[in-house]
Formats: structure tokens, C-alpha cells, sequence
């Protein structure tokens, strides 16, 4: 069981402290298996100076999405299936970015100072590879606009069970 009722005080502690890192690949290594997915994906995007924080995770099959304080602990919030057309443009975008290849990716590196940020984490059935990045890496940035897609569609789900604004009829 994961124990994140430490971790999100440190790492809230660390932000206020100017002290959270803005290049380094600190995701944790829990990806279980490509799945049904034949990929497992995990990508922490943030904005330090923004406070803007989105965790994706891709684990078997299945896509949790986690933003603001969960982005910030890395937690997913809430959890959905995806199709396998989701999956097999995910594998793409980590083939054309060479997340998935032997030889070592060579991500757009992070700006310096400020800018979106991504730490990336990558299992496939011939590996695993783990990376930071820019957001403005081309594909970096294919892989988390797909993903907040998705994401957003659960988002108008749940805007459309509200009622409208204005009187209501009772």
C-alpha cells in the first residue's frame, strides 16, 4: 500500500522551499506491465512557476489521469480504459520519439529557469527507459494533448450532470 499521506506534505514542503526539481527524473519505477496496451507509460507535467501540476499513467490498458495536488504527488485521481485505437497511437508516439527504441532518445532538453517540464517513464516488451524533457518536445507534447483529451472528456461528462444556470424548475 502506497504511503502518500508523507509523501504529499515533503513534496508540498519542497515546492514552497523553491527546492522541487525542475530537470531531474523523479518518477517512481512502479509501471507493472505493458499490458494490454503493449505499453506503459507514465508522464509528470508541470509548470514550477505556474503551479501547474498533471500526472498521465498508462498501465495495462487502463489511463489514470491526476492534476493539481494530485498531479503535484503523482496520483491519479480517477481511472478509464482505453481503446485499442488509444493504445496503438500511444505506441506510436513513443516509437517516433524513440522512447521505445535501444538506442538512447534524445528528448528536447529542459529549458533553463522556467517553462512545462515533463519527467517521462517508458516500459515496453523490450524494455524500459526513463527521461526528462521539455513539454515543447514534439512528442511530449503529441502524447499529453492526446491524453488531456481524454481526460477532458471525463471532465464534460461531469460538467453535463450539472444543471444550467438561472432559475430552476422544481
Amino acid at each position: 500500500m502506497r504511503d502518500y499521506g508523507r509523501l504529499l506534505p515533503v513534496l508540498f514542503a519542497a515546492l514552497l522551499s523553491g527546492l522541487v526539481p525542475t530537470s531531474c527524473n523523479a518518477l517512481p519505477t512502479k509501471l507493472a506491465s505493458p499490458g494490454a496496451c503493449g505499453i506503459s507509460l507514465m508522464i509528470w507535467s508541470r509548470e514550477p512557476k505556474e503551479s501547474k501540476y498533471e500526472y498521465f499513467e498508462v498501465d495495462g490498458g487502463t489511463f489514470g489521469y491526476g492534476g493539481g495536488k494530485d498531479g503535484l504527488a503523482l496520483v491519479p485521481s480517477w481511472e478509464t480504459p482505453l481503446s485499442p485505437d488509444q493504445c496503438a497511437k500511444l505506441r506510436d508516439i513513443a516509437s517516433r520519439g524513440g522512447w521505445t527504441s535501444t538506442a538512447q532518445p534524445t528528448p528536447v532538453p529542459p529549458p533553463a529557469g522556467s517553462g512545462q517540464l515533463a519527467d517521462v517513464a517508458v516500459m515496453w516488451d523490450g524494455g524500459r527507459r526513463q527521461f526528462s524533457a521539455s513539454g515543447n518536445d514534439p512528442y511530449v507534447r503529441e502524447a499529453i494533448t492526446m491524453l488531456s483529451a481524454i481526460a477532458a472528456v471525463r471532465f464534460e461528462r461531469q460538467l453535463d450532470r450539472l444543471p444550467e444556470a438561472g432559475k430552476q424548475s422544481r
